[in-house]
């Protein structure tokens, strides 16, 4: 085995987490950004193969298992914590905050280089628990969300390990039935249908994290709250690993998934349009084009899920990017609100060039890495996937591939609006700009933005799937989908703009489930309030009377035996020793009872 094979990159983040609480701030920021960029070199280096393998509770659990899909994890991982804890840095967070930011990231990366389900769940569920930590430590309004976010994900992650559990009990129960094979999670179907109750329940719990359509208000409602530099962290890694989880589970594509992450792809930035607090537009967002990932990896086509990892990893590139833009105008203005400050303008130059390039990324502007990842997976839509619909004569409409087209379209014009609003929009102010670190760290991802979008080729060695693939990402008919994508979005931002003005937030699902969640706990802890108390009044009823049979056995035992039988007991009772009436007085009675009871037991027990 190889030597690296054998080093969880995992280990790195512990090391370096492990110093944090013991060295300055400075010392501690700066030894764990040396370990992500280790991160990255290990999955630059490592070959593909499988590493350590341990046994827990009769499965083997693959704890390093490297292909052309966890080494793009880890690179991104690795690499995008690095700028993340940098930023932090420069935003003054302290020790504390690195530390759960550190355990974070190393769950994340635990999960996505994991071989197996087993393992993969133990990364899900530390995740999500130093991640609502994460949240907590920002303290105020991000202890609510922090709950709600940890329920969201609890939920999440029992549904994904009863689909795993099932799918073991209705696979081959063997030590490596839970090893990635390349067919993802499937087993016995349910009666009357092809489809498998464990891939169901699987896919619902990835669901959750991937923030699908009704199972998505916990991320708008938790990313604006903590401080911004946690929003950094938080808008990488959980709903990419979980692109990468459904991946795992649906590899060779899934109709429902593909539609589902199309739908996504509308409704995410739809909502994104109606919001005037930065971090929750941006919140959007981050469903918005998890649905493009979700609906490349659906099509299930080569083309497909090399564009739907391409995507994941350009978008936690420019969204980090966009995160630190907003986390910039908030540092400095103290105020997330759009429509609570005037027009920024050109004063603050680094802010507008790092919002610049990161909306022009996720938009999709020919030069930028998003360009050419969302082109791949609209192109899989469109020639990979056949869902044409024939409207009129042989005049057909492919629905997936417009879907996509609506959701970029949408994207578009949120985007204007974040611009507008920030830096057109009201009386000019002059705004502070960012701080040098800022600058820095930001201008080195923005660069990246620009670098996989001119220079795509450097990217495609490192894309699963990718090998066999002739791309032309800015061929003529490229460029001409790109012009009408973005006069799409500008036609839906200038004629919906007097809407678009007086909408804060629109009508969520959150709005719906929320209040029916409060009362109906409410209704269910009063139900159960009520029957504990009349099984309080039933047990302490029974223990009196208990007390009333042991102290007056004779009379207990006469008043429940029939009226007509009572007179003879009166006679046996005068005639018979003890207190009971019968033959066996109350000491040795309670003898025979307890060795009935324990012959009952042992029997249950053994047989």
């Amino acid at each position: 085995m190889n030597e690296l094979l054998s080093v969880p990159p995992t280990v790195f983040v512990i090391a370096a987490a492990l110093v944090v609480p013991f060295v300055s701030r400075r010392i501690a920021h700066g030894v764990s950004i040396a370990a992500l960029v280790a991160v990255v070199g290990w999955a630059l280096l490592v070959p593909d193969g499988i590493g350590p393998t341990y046994t827990f509770m009769g499965l083997d659990v693959i704890v390093v298992s490297v292909d052309d899909f966890s080494r793009l994890m880890a690179i991104i991982f690795g690499g995008f914590g690095a700028a993340a804890v940098a930023w932090a840095y420069f935003a003054d967070t302290d020790n504390r905050h690195l530390l759960w930011g550190l355990a974070y990231v190393g769950a994340s990366l635990w999960t996505v280089t994991v071989g197996d389900w087993l393992g993969l769940v133990v990364g899900w569920e530390v995740m999500a628990i130093a991640s609502t930590v994460f949240v907590w430590l920002s303290g105020g309004a991000a202890v609510r969300a922090g709950y709600r976010y940890a329920i969201a994900h609890a939920i999440g992650g029992s549904l994904l390990l009863a689909g795993v559990v099932l799918y073991l009990f209705t696979a081959d129960p063997s030590a490596t039935a839970l090893h990635f094979d390349g067919t993802g999670i499937s087993g016995a179907p349910i009666p009357g249908t092809e489809i498998s109750l464990a891939a169901v329940l699987a896919g619902v719990g990835i669901g959750v994290n991937t923030a699908m359509i009704g199972l998505h208000s916990w991320l708008p409602d938790t990313y604006p709250r903590p401080h911004v530099a946690t929003s950094v962290f938080l808008c990488c890694y959980t709903t990419k690993s979980a692109v990468y989880a459904a991946y795992r589970a649906f590899p060779d594509g899934n109709v429902v998934l593909a539609f589902v992450g199309a739908a996504m792809a509308i409704y995410g930035a739809g909502f994104a349009l109606a919001q005037k607090d930065m971090r929750r537009l941006l919140s959007y967002h981050i469903q918005s084009q998890v649905g493009i990932m979700l609906a490349g990896i659906g099509v299930g086509s080569a083309l497909g899920i090399a564009g739907a990892f391409a995507h994941l990893f350009n978008h936690i590139l420019y969204k980090g990017l966009l995160f630190m833009a907003a986390g910039i105008l908030i540092l400095q203005l103290k105020e997330n609100r759009l429509n609570n400050f005037g027009a920024i303008g050109t004063s603050a130059p680094i802010a507008l060039v790092v919002f610049l390039v990161g909306a022009m990324s996720i938009s999709g502007v020919p030069g930028f890495n998003g360009f050419i990842s969302k082109g791949m997976v609209m192109d899989a839509a469109d020639y990979d996937f056949p869902s044409d619909v024939v409207i009129v004569g042989d005049f057909s409409i492919d629905i997936l591939f417009w879907m996509i087209a609506v959701g970029s379209m949408g994207t578009f014009a949120s985007f204007i609006k974040f611009g507008y609003y920030a830096f057109l929009d009201g009386e000019p102010i002059d705004a502070p700009d960012a701080n040098l670190g800022h600058a820095v760290v930001a201008g080195a991802v923005a660069a990246a933005c620009v670098v996989f979008g001119v220079y795509y080729q450097a990217l495609v060695p490192y894309l699963p799937m990718a090998g066999g693939l002739e791309l032309s990402p800015y061929s003529l008919s490229h460029l001409l989908k790109a012009g009408y994508l973005a006069g799409g979005g500008i036609a839906i931002f200038v004629l919906g703009k007097p809407i678009i003005d007086r909408l804060h937030g629109g009508f969520d699902v959150d709005q719906v489930y929320d209040p029916a969640a409060f009362y109906g706990v409410r209704s269910l802890s009063g139900g159960l309030g009520g029957l504990y108390n009349r099984v309080d009044g039933l047990v302490v009823g029974t223990g009196w009377r208990l007390v009333g049979t042991v102290h007056e056995p004779s009379t207990a035992i006469r008043g429940a035996i029939p009226e007509s039988w009572q007179d003879a007991y009166d006679r046996r009772y005068e005639s018979t020793p003890g207190k009971t009436g019968g033959k066996l007085g109350i000491g040795l009675t309670i003898y025979v009872a307890a060795g009935v009871l324990t012959v009952a037991l042992a029997i249950a027990l053994f047989i």
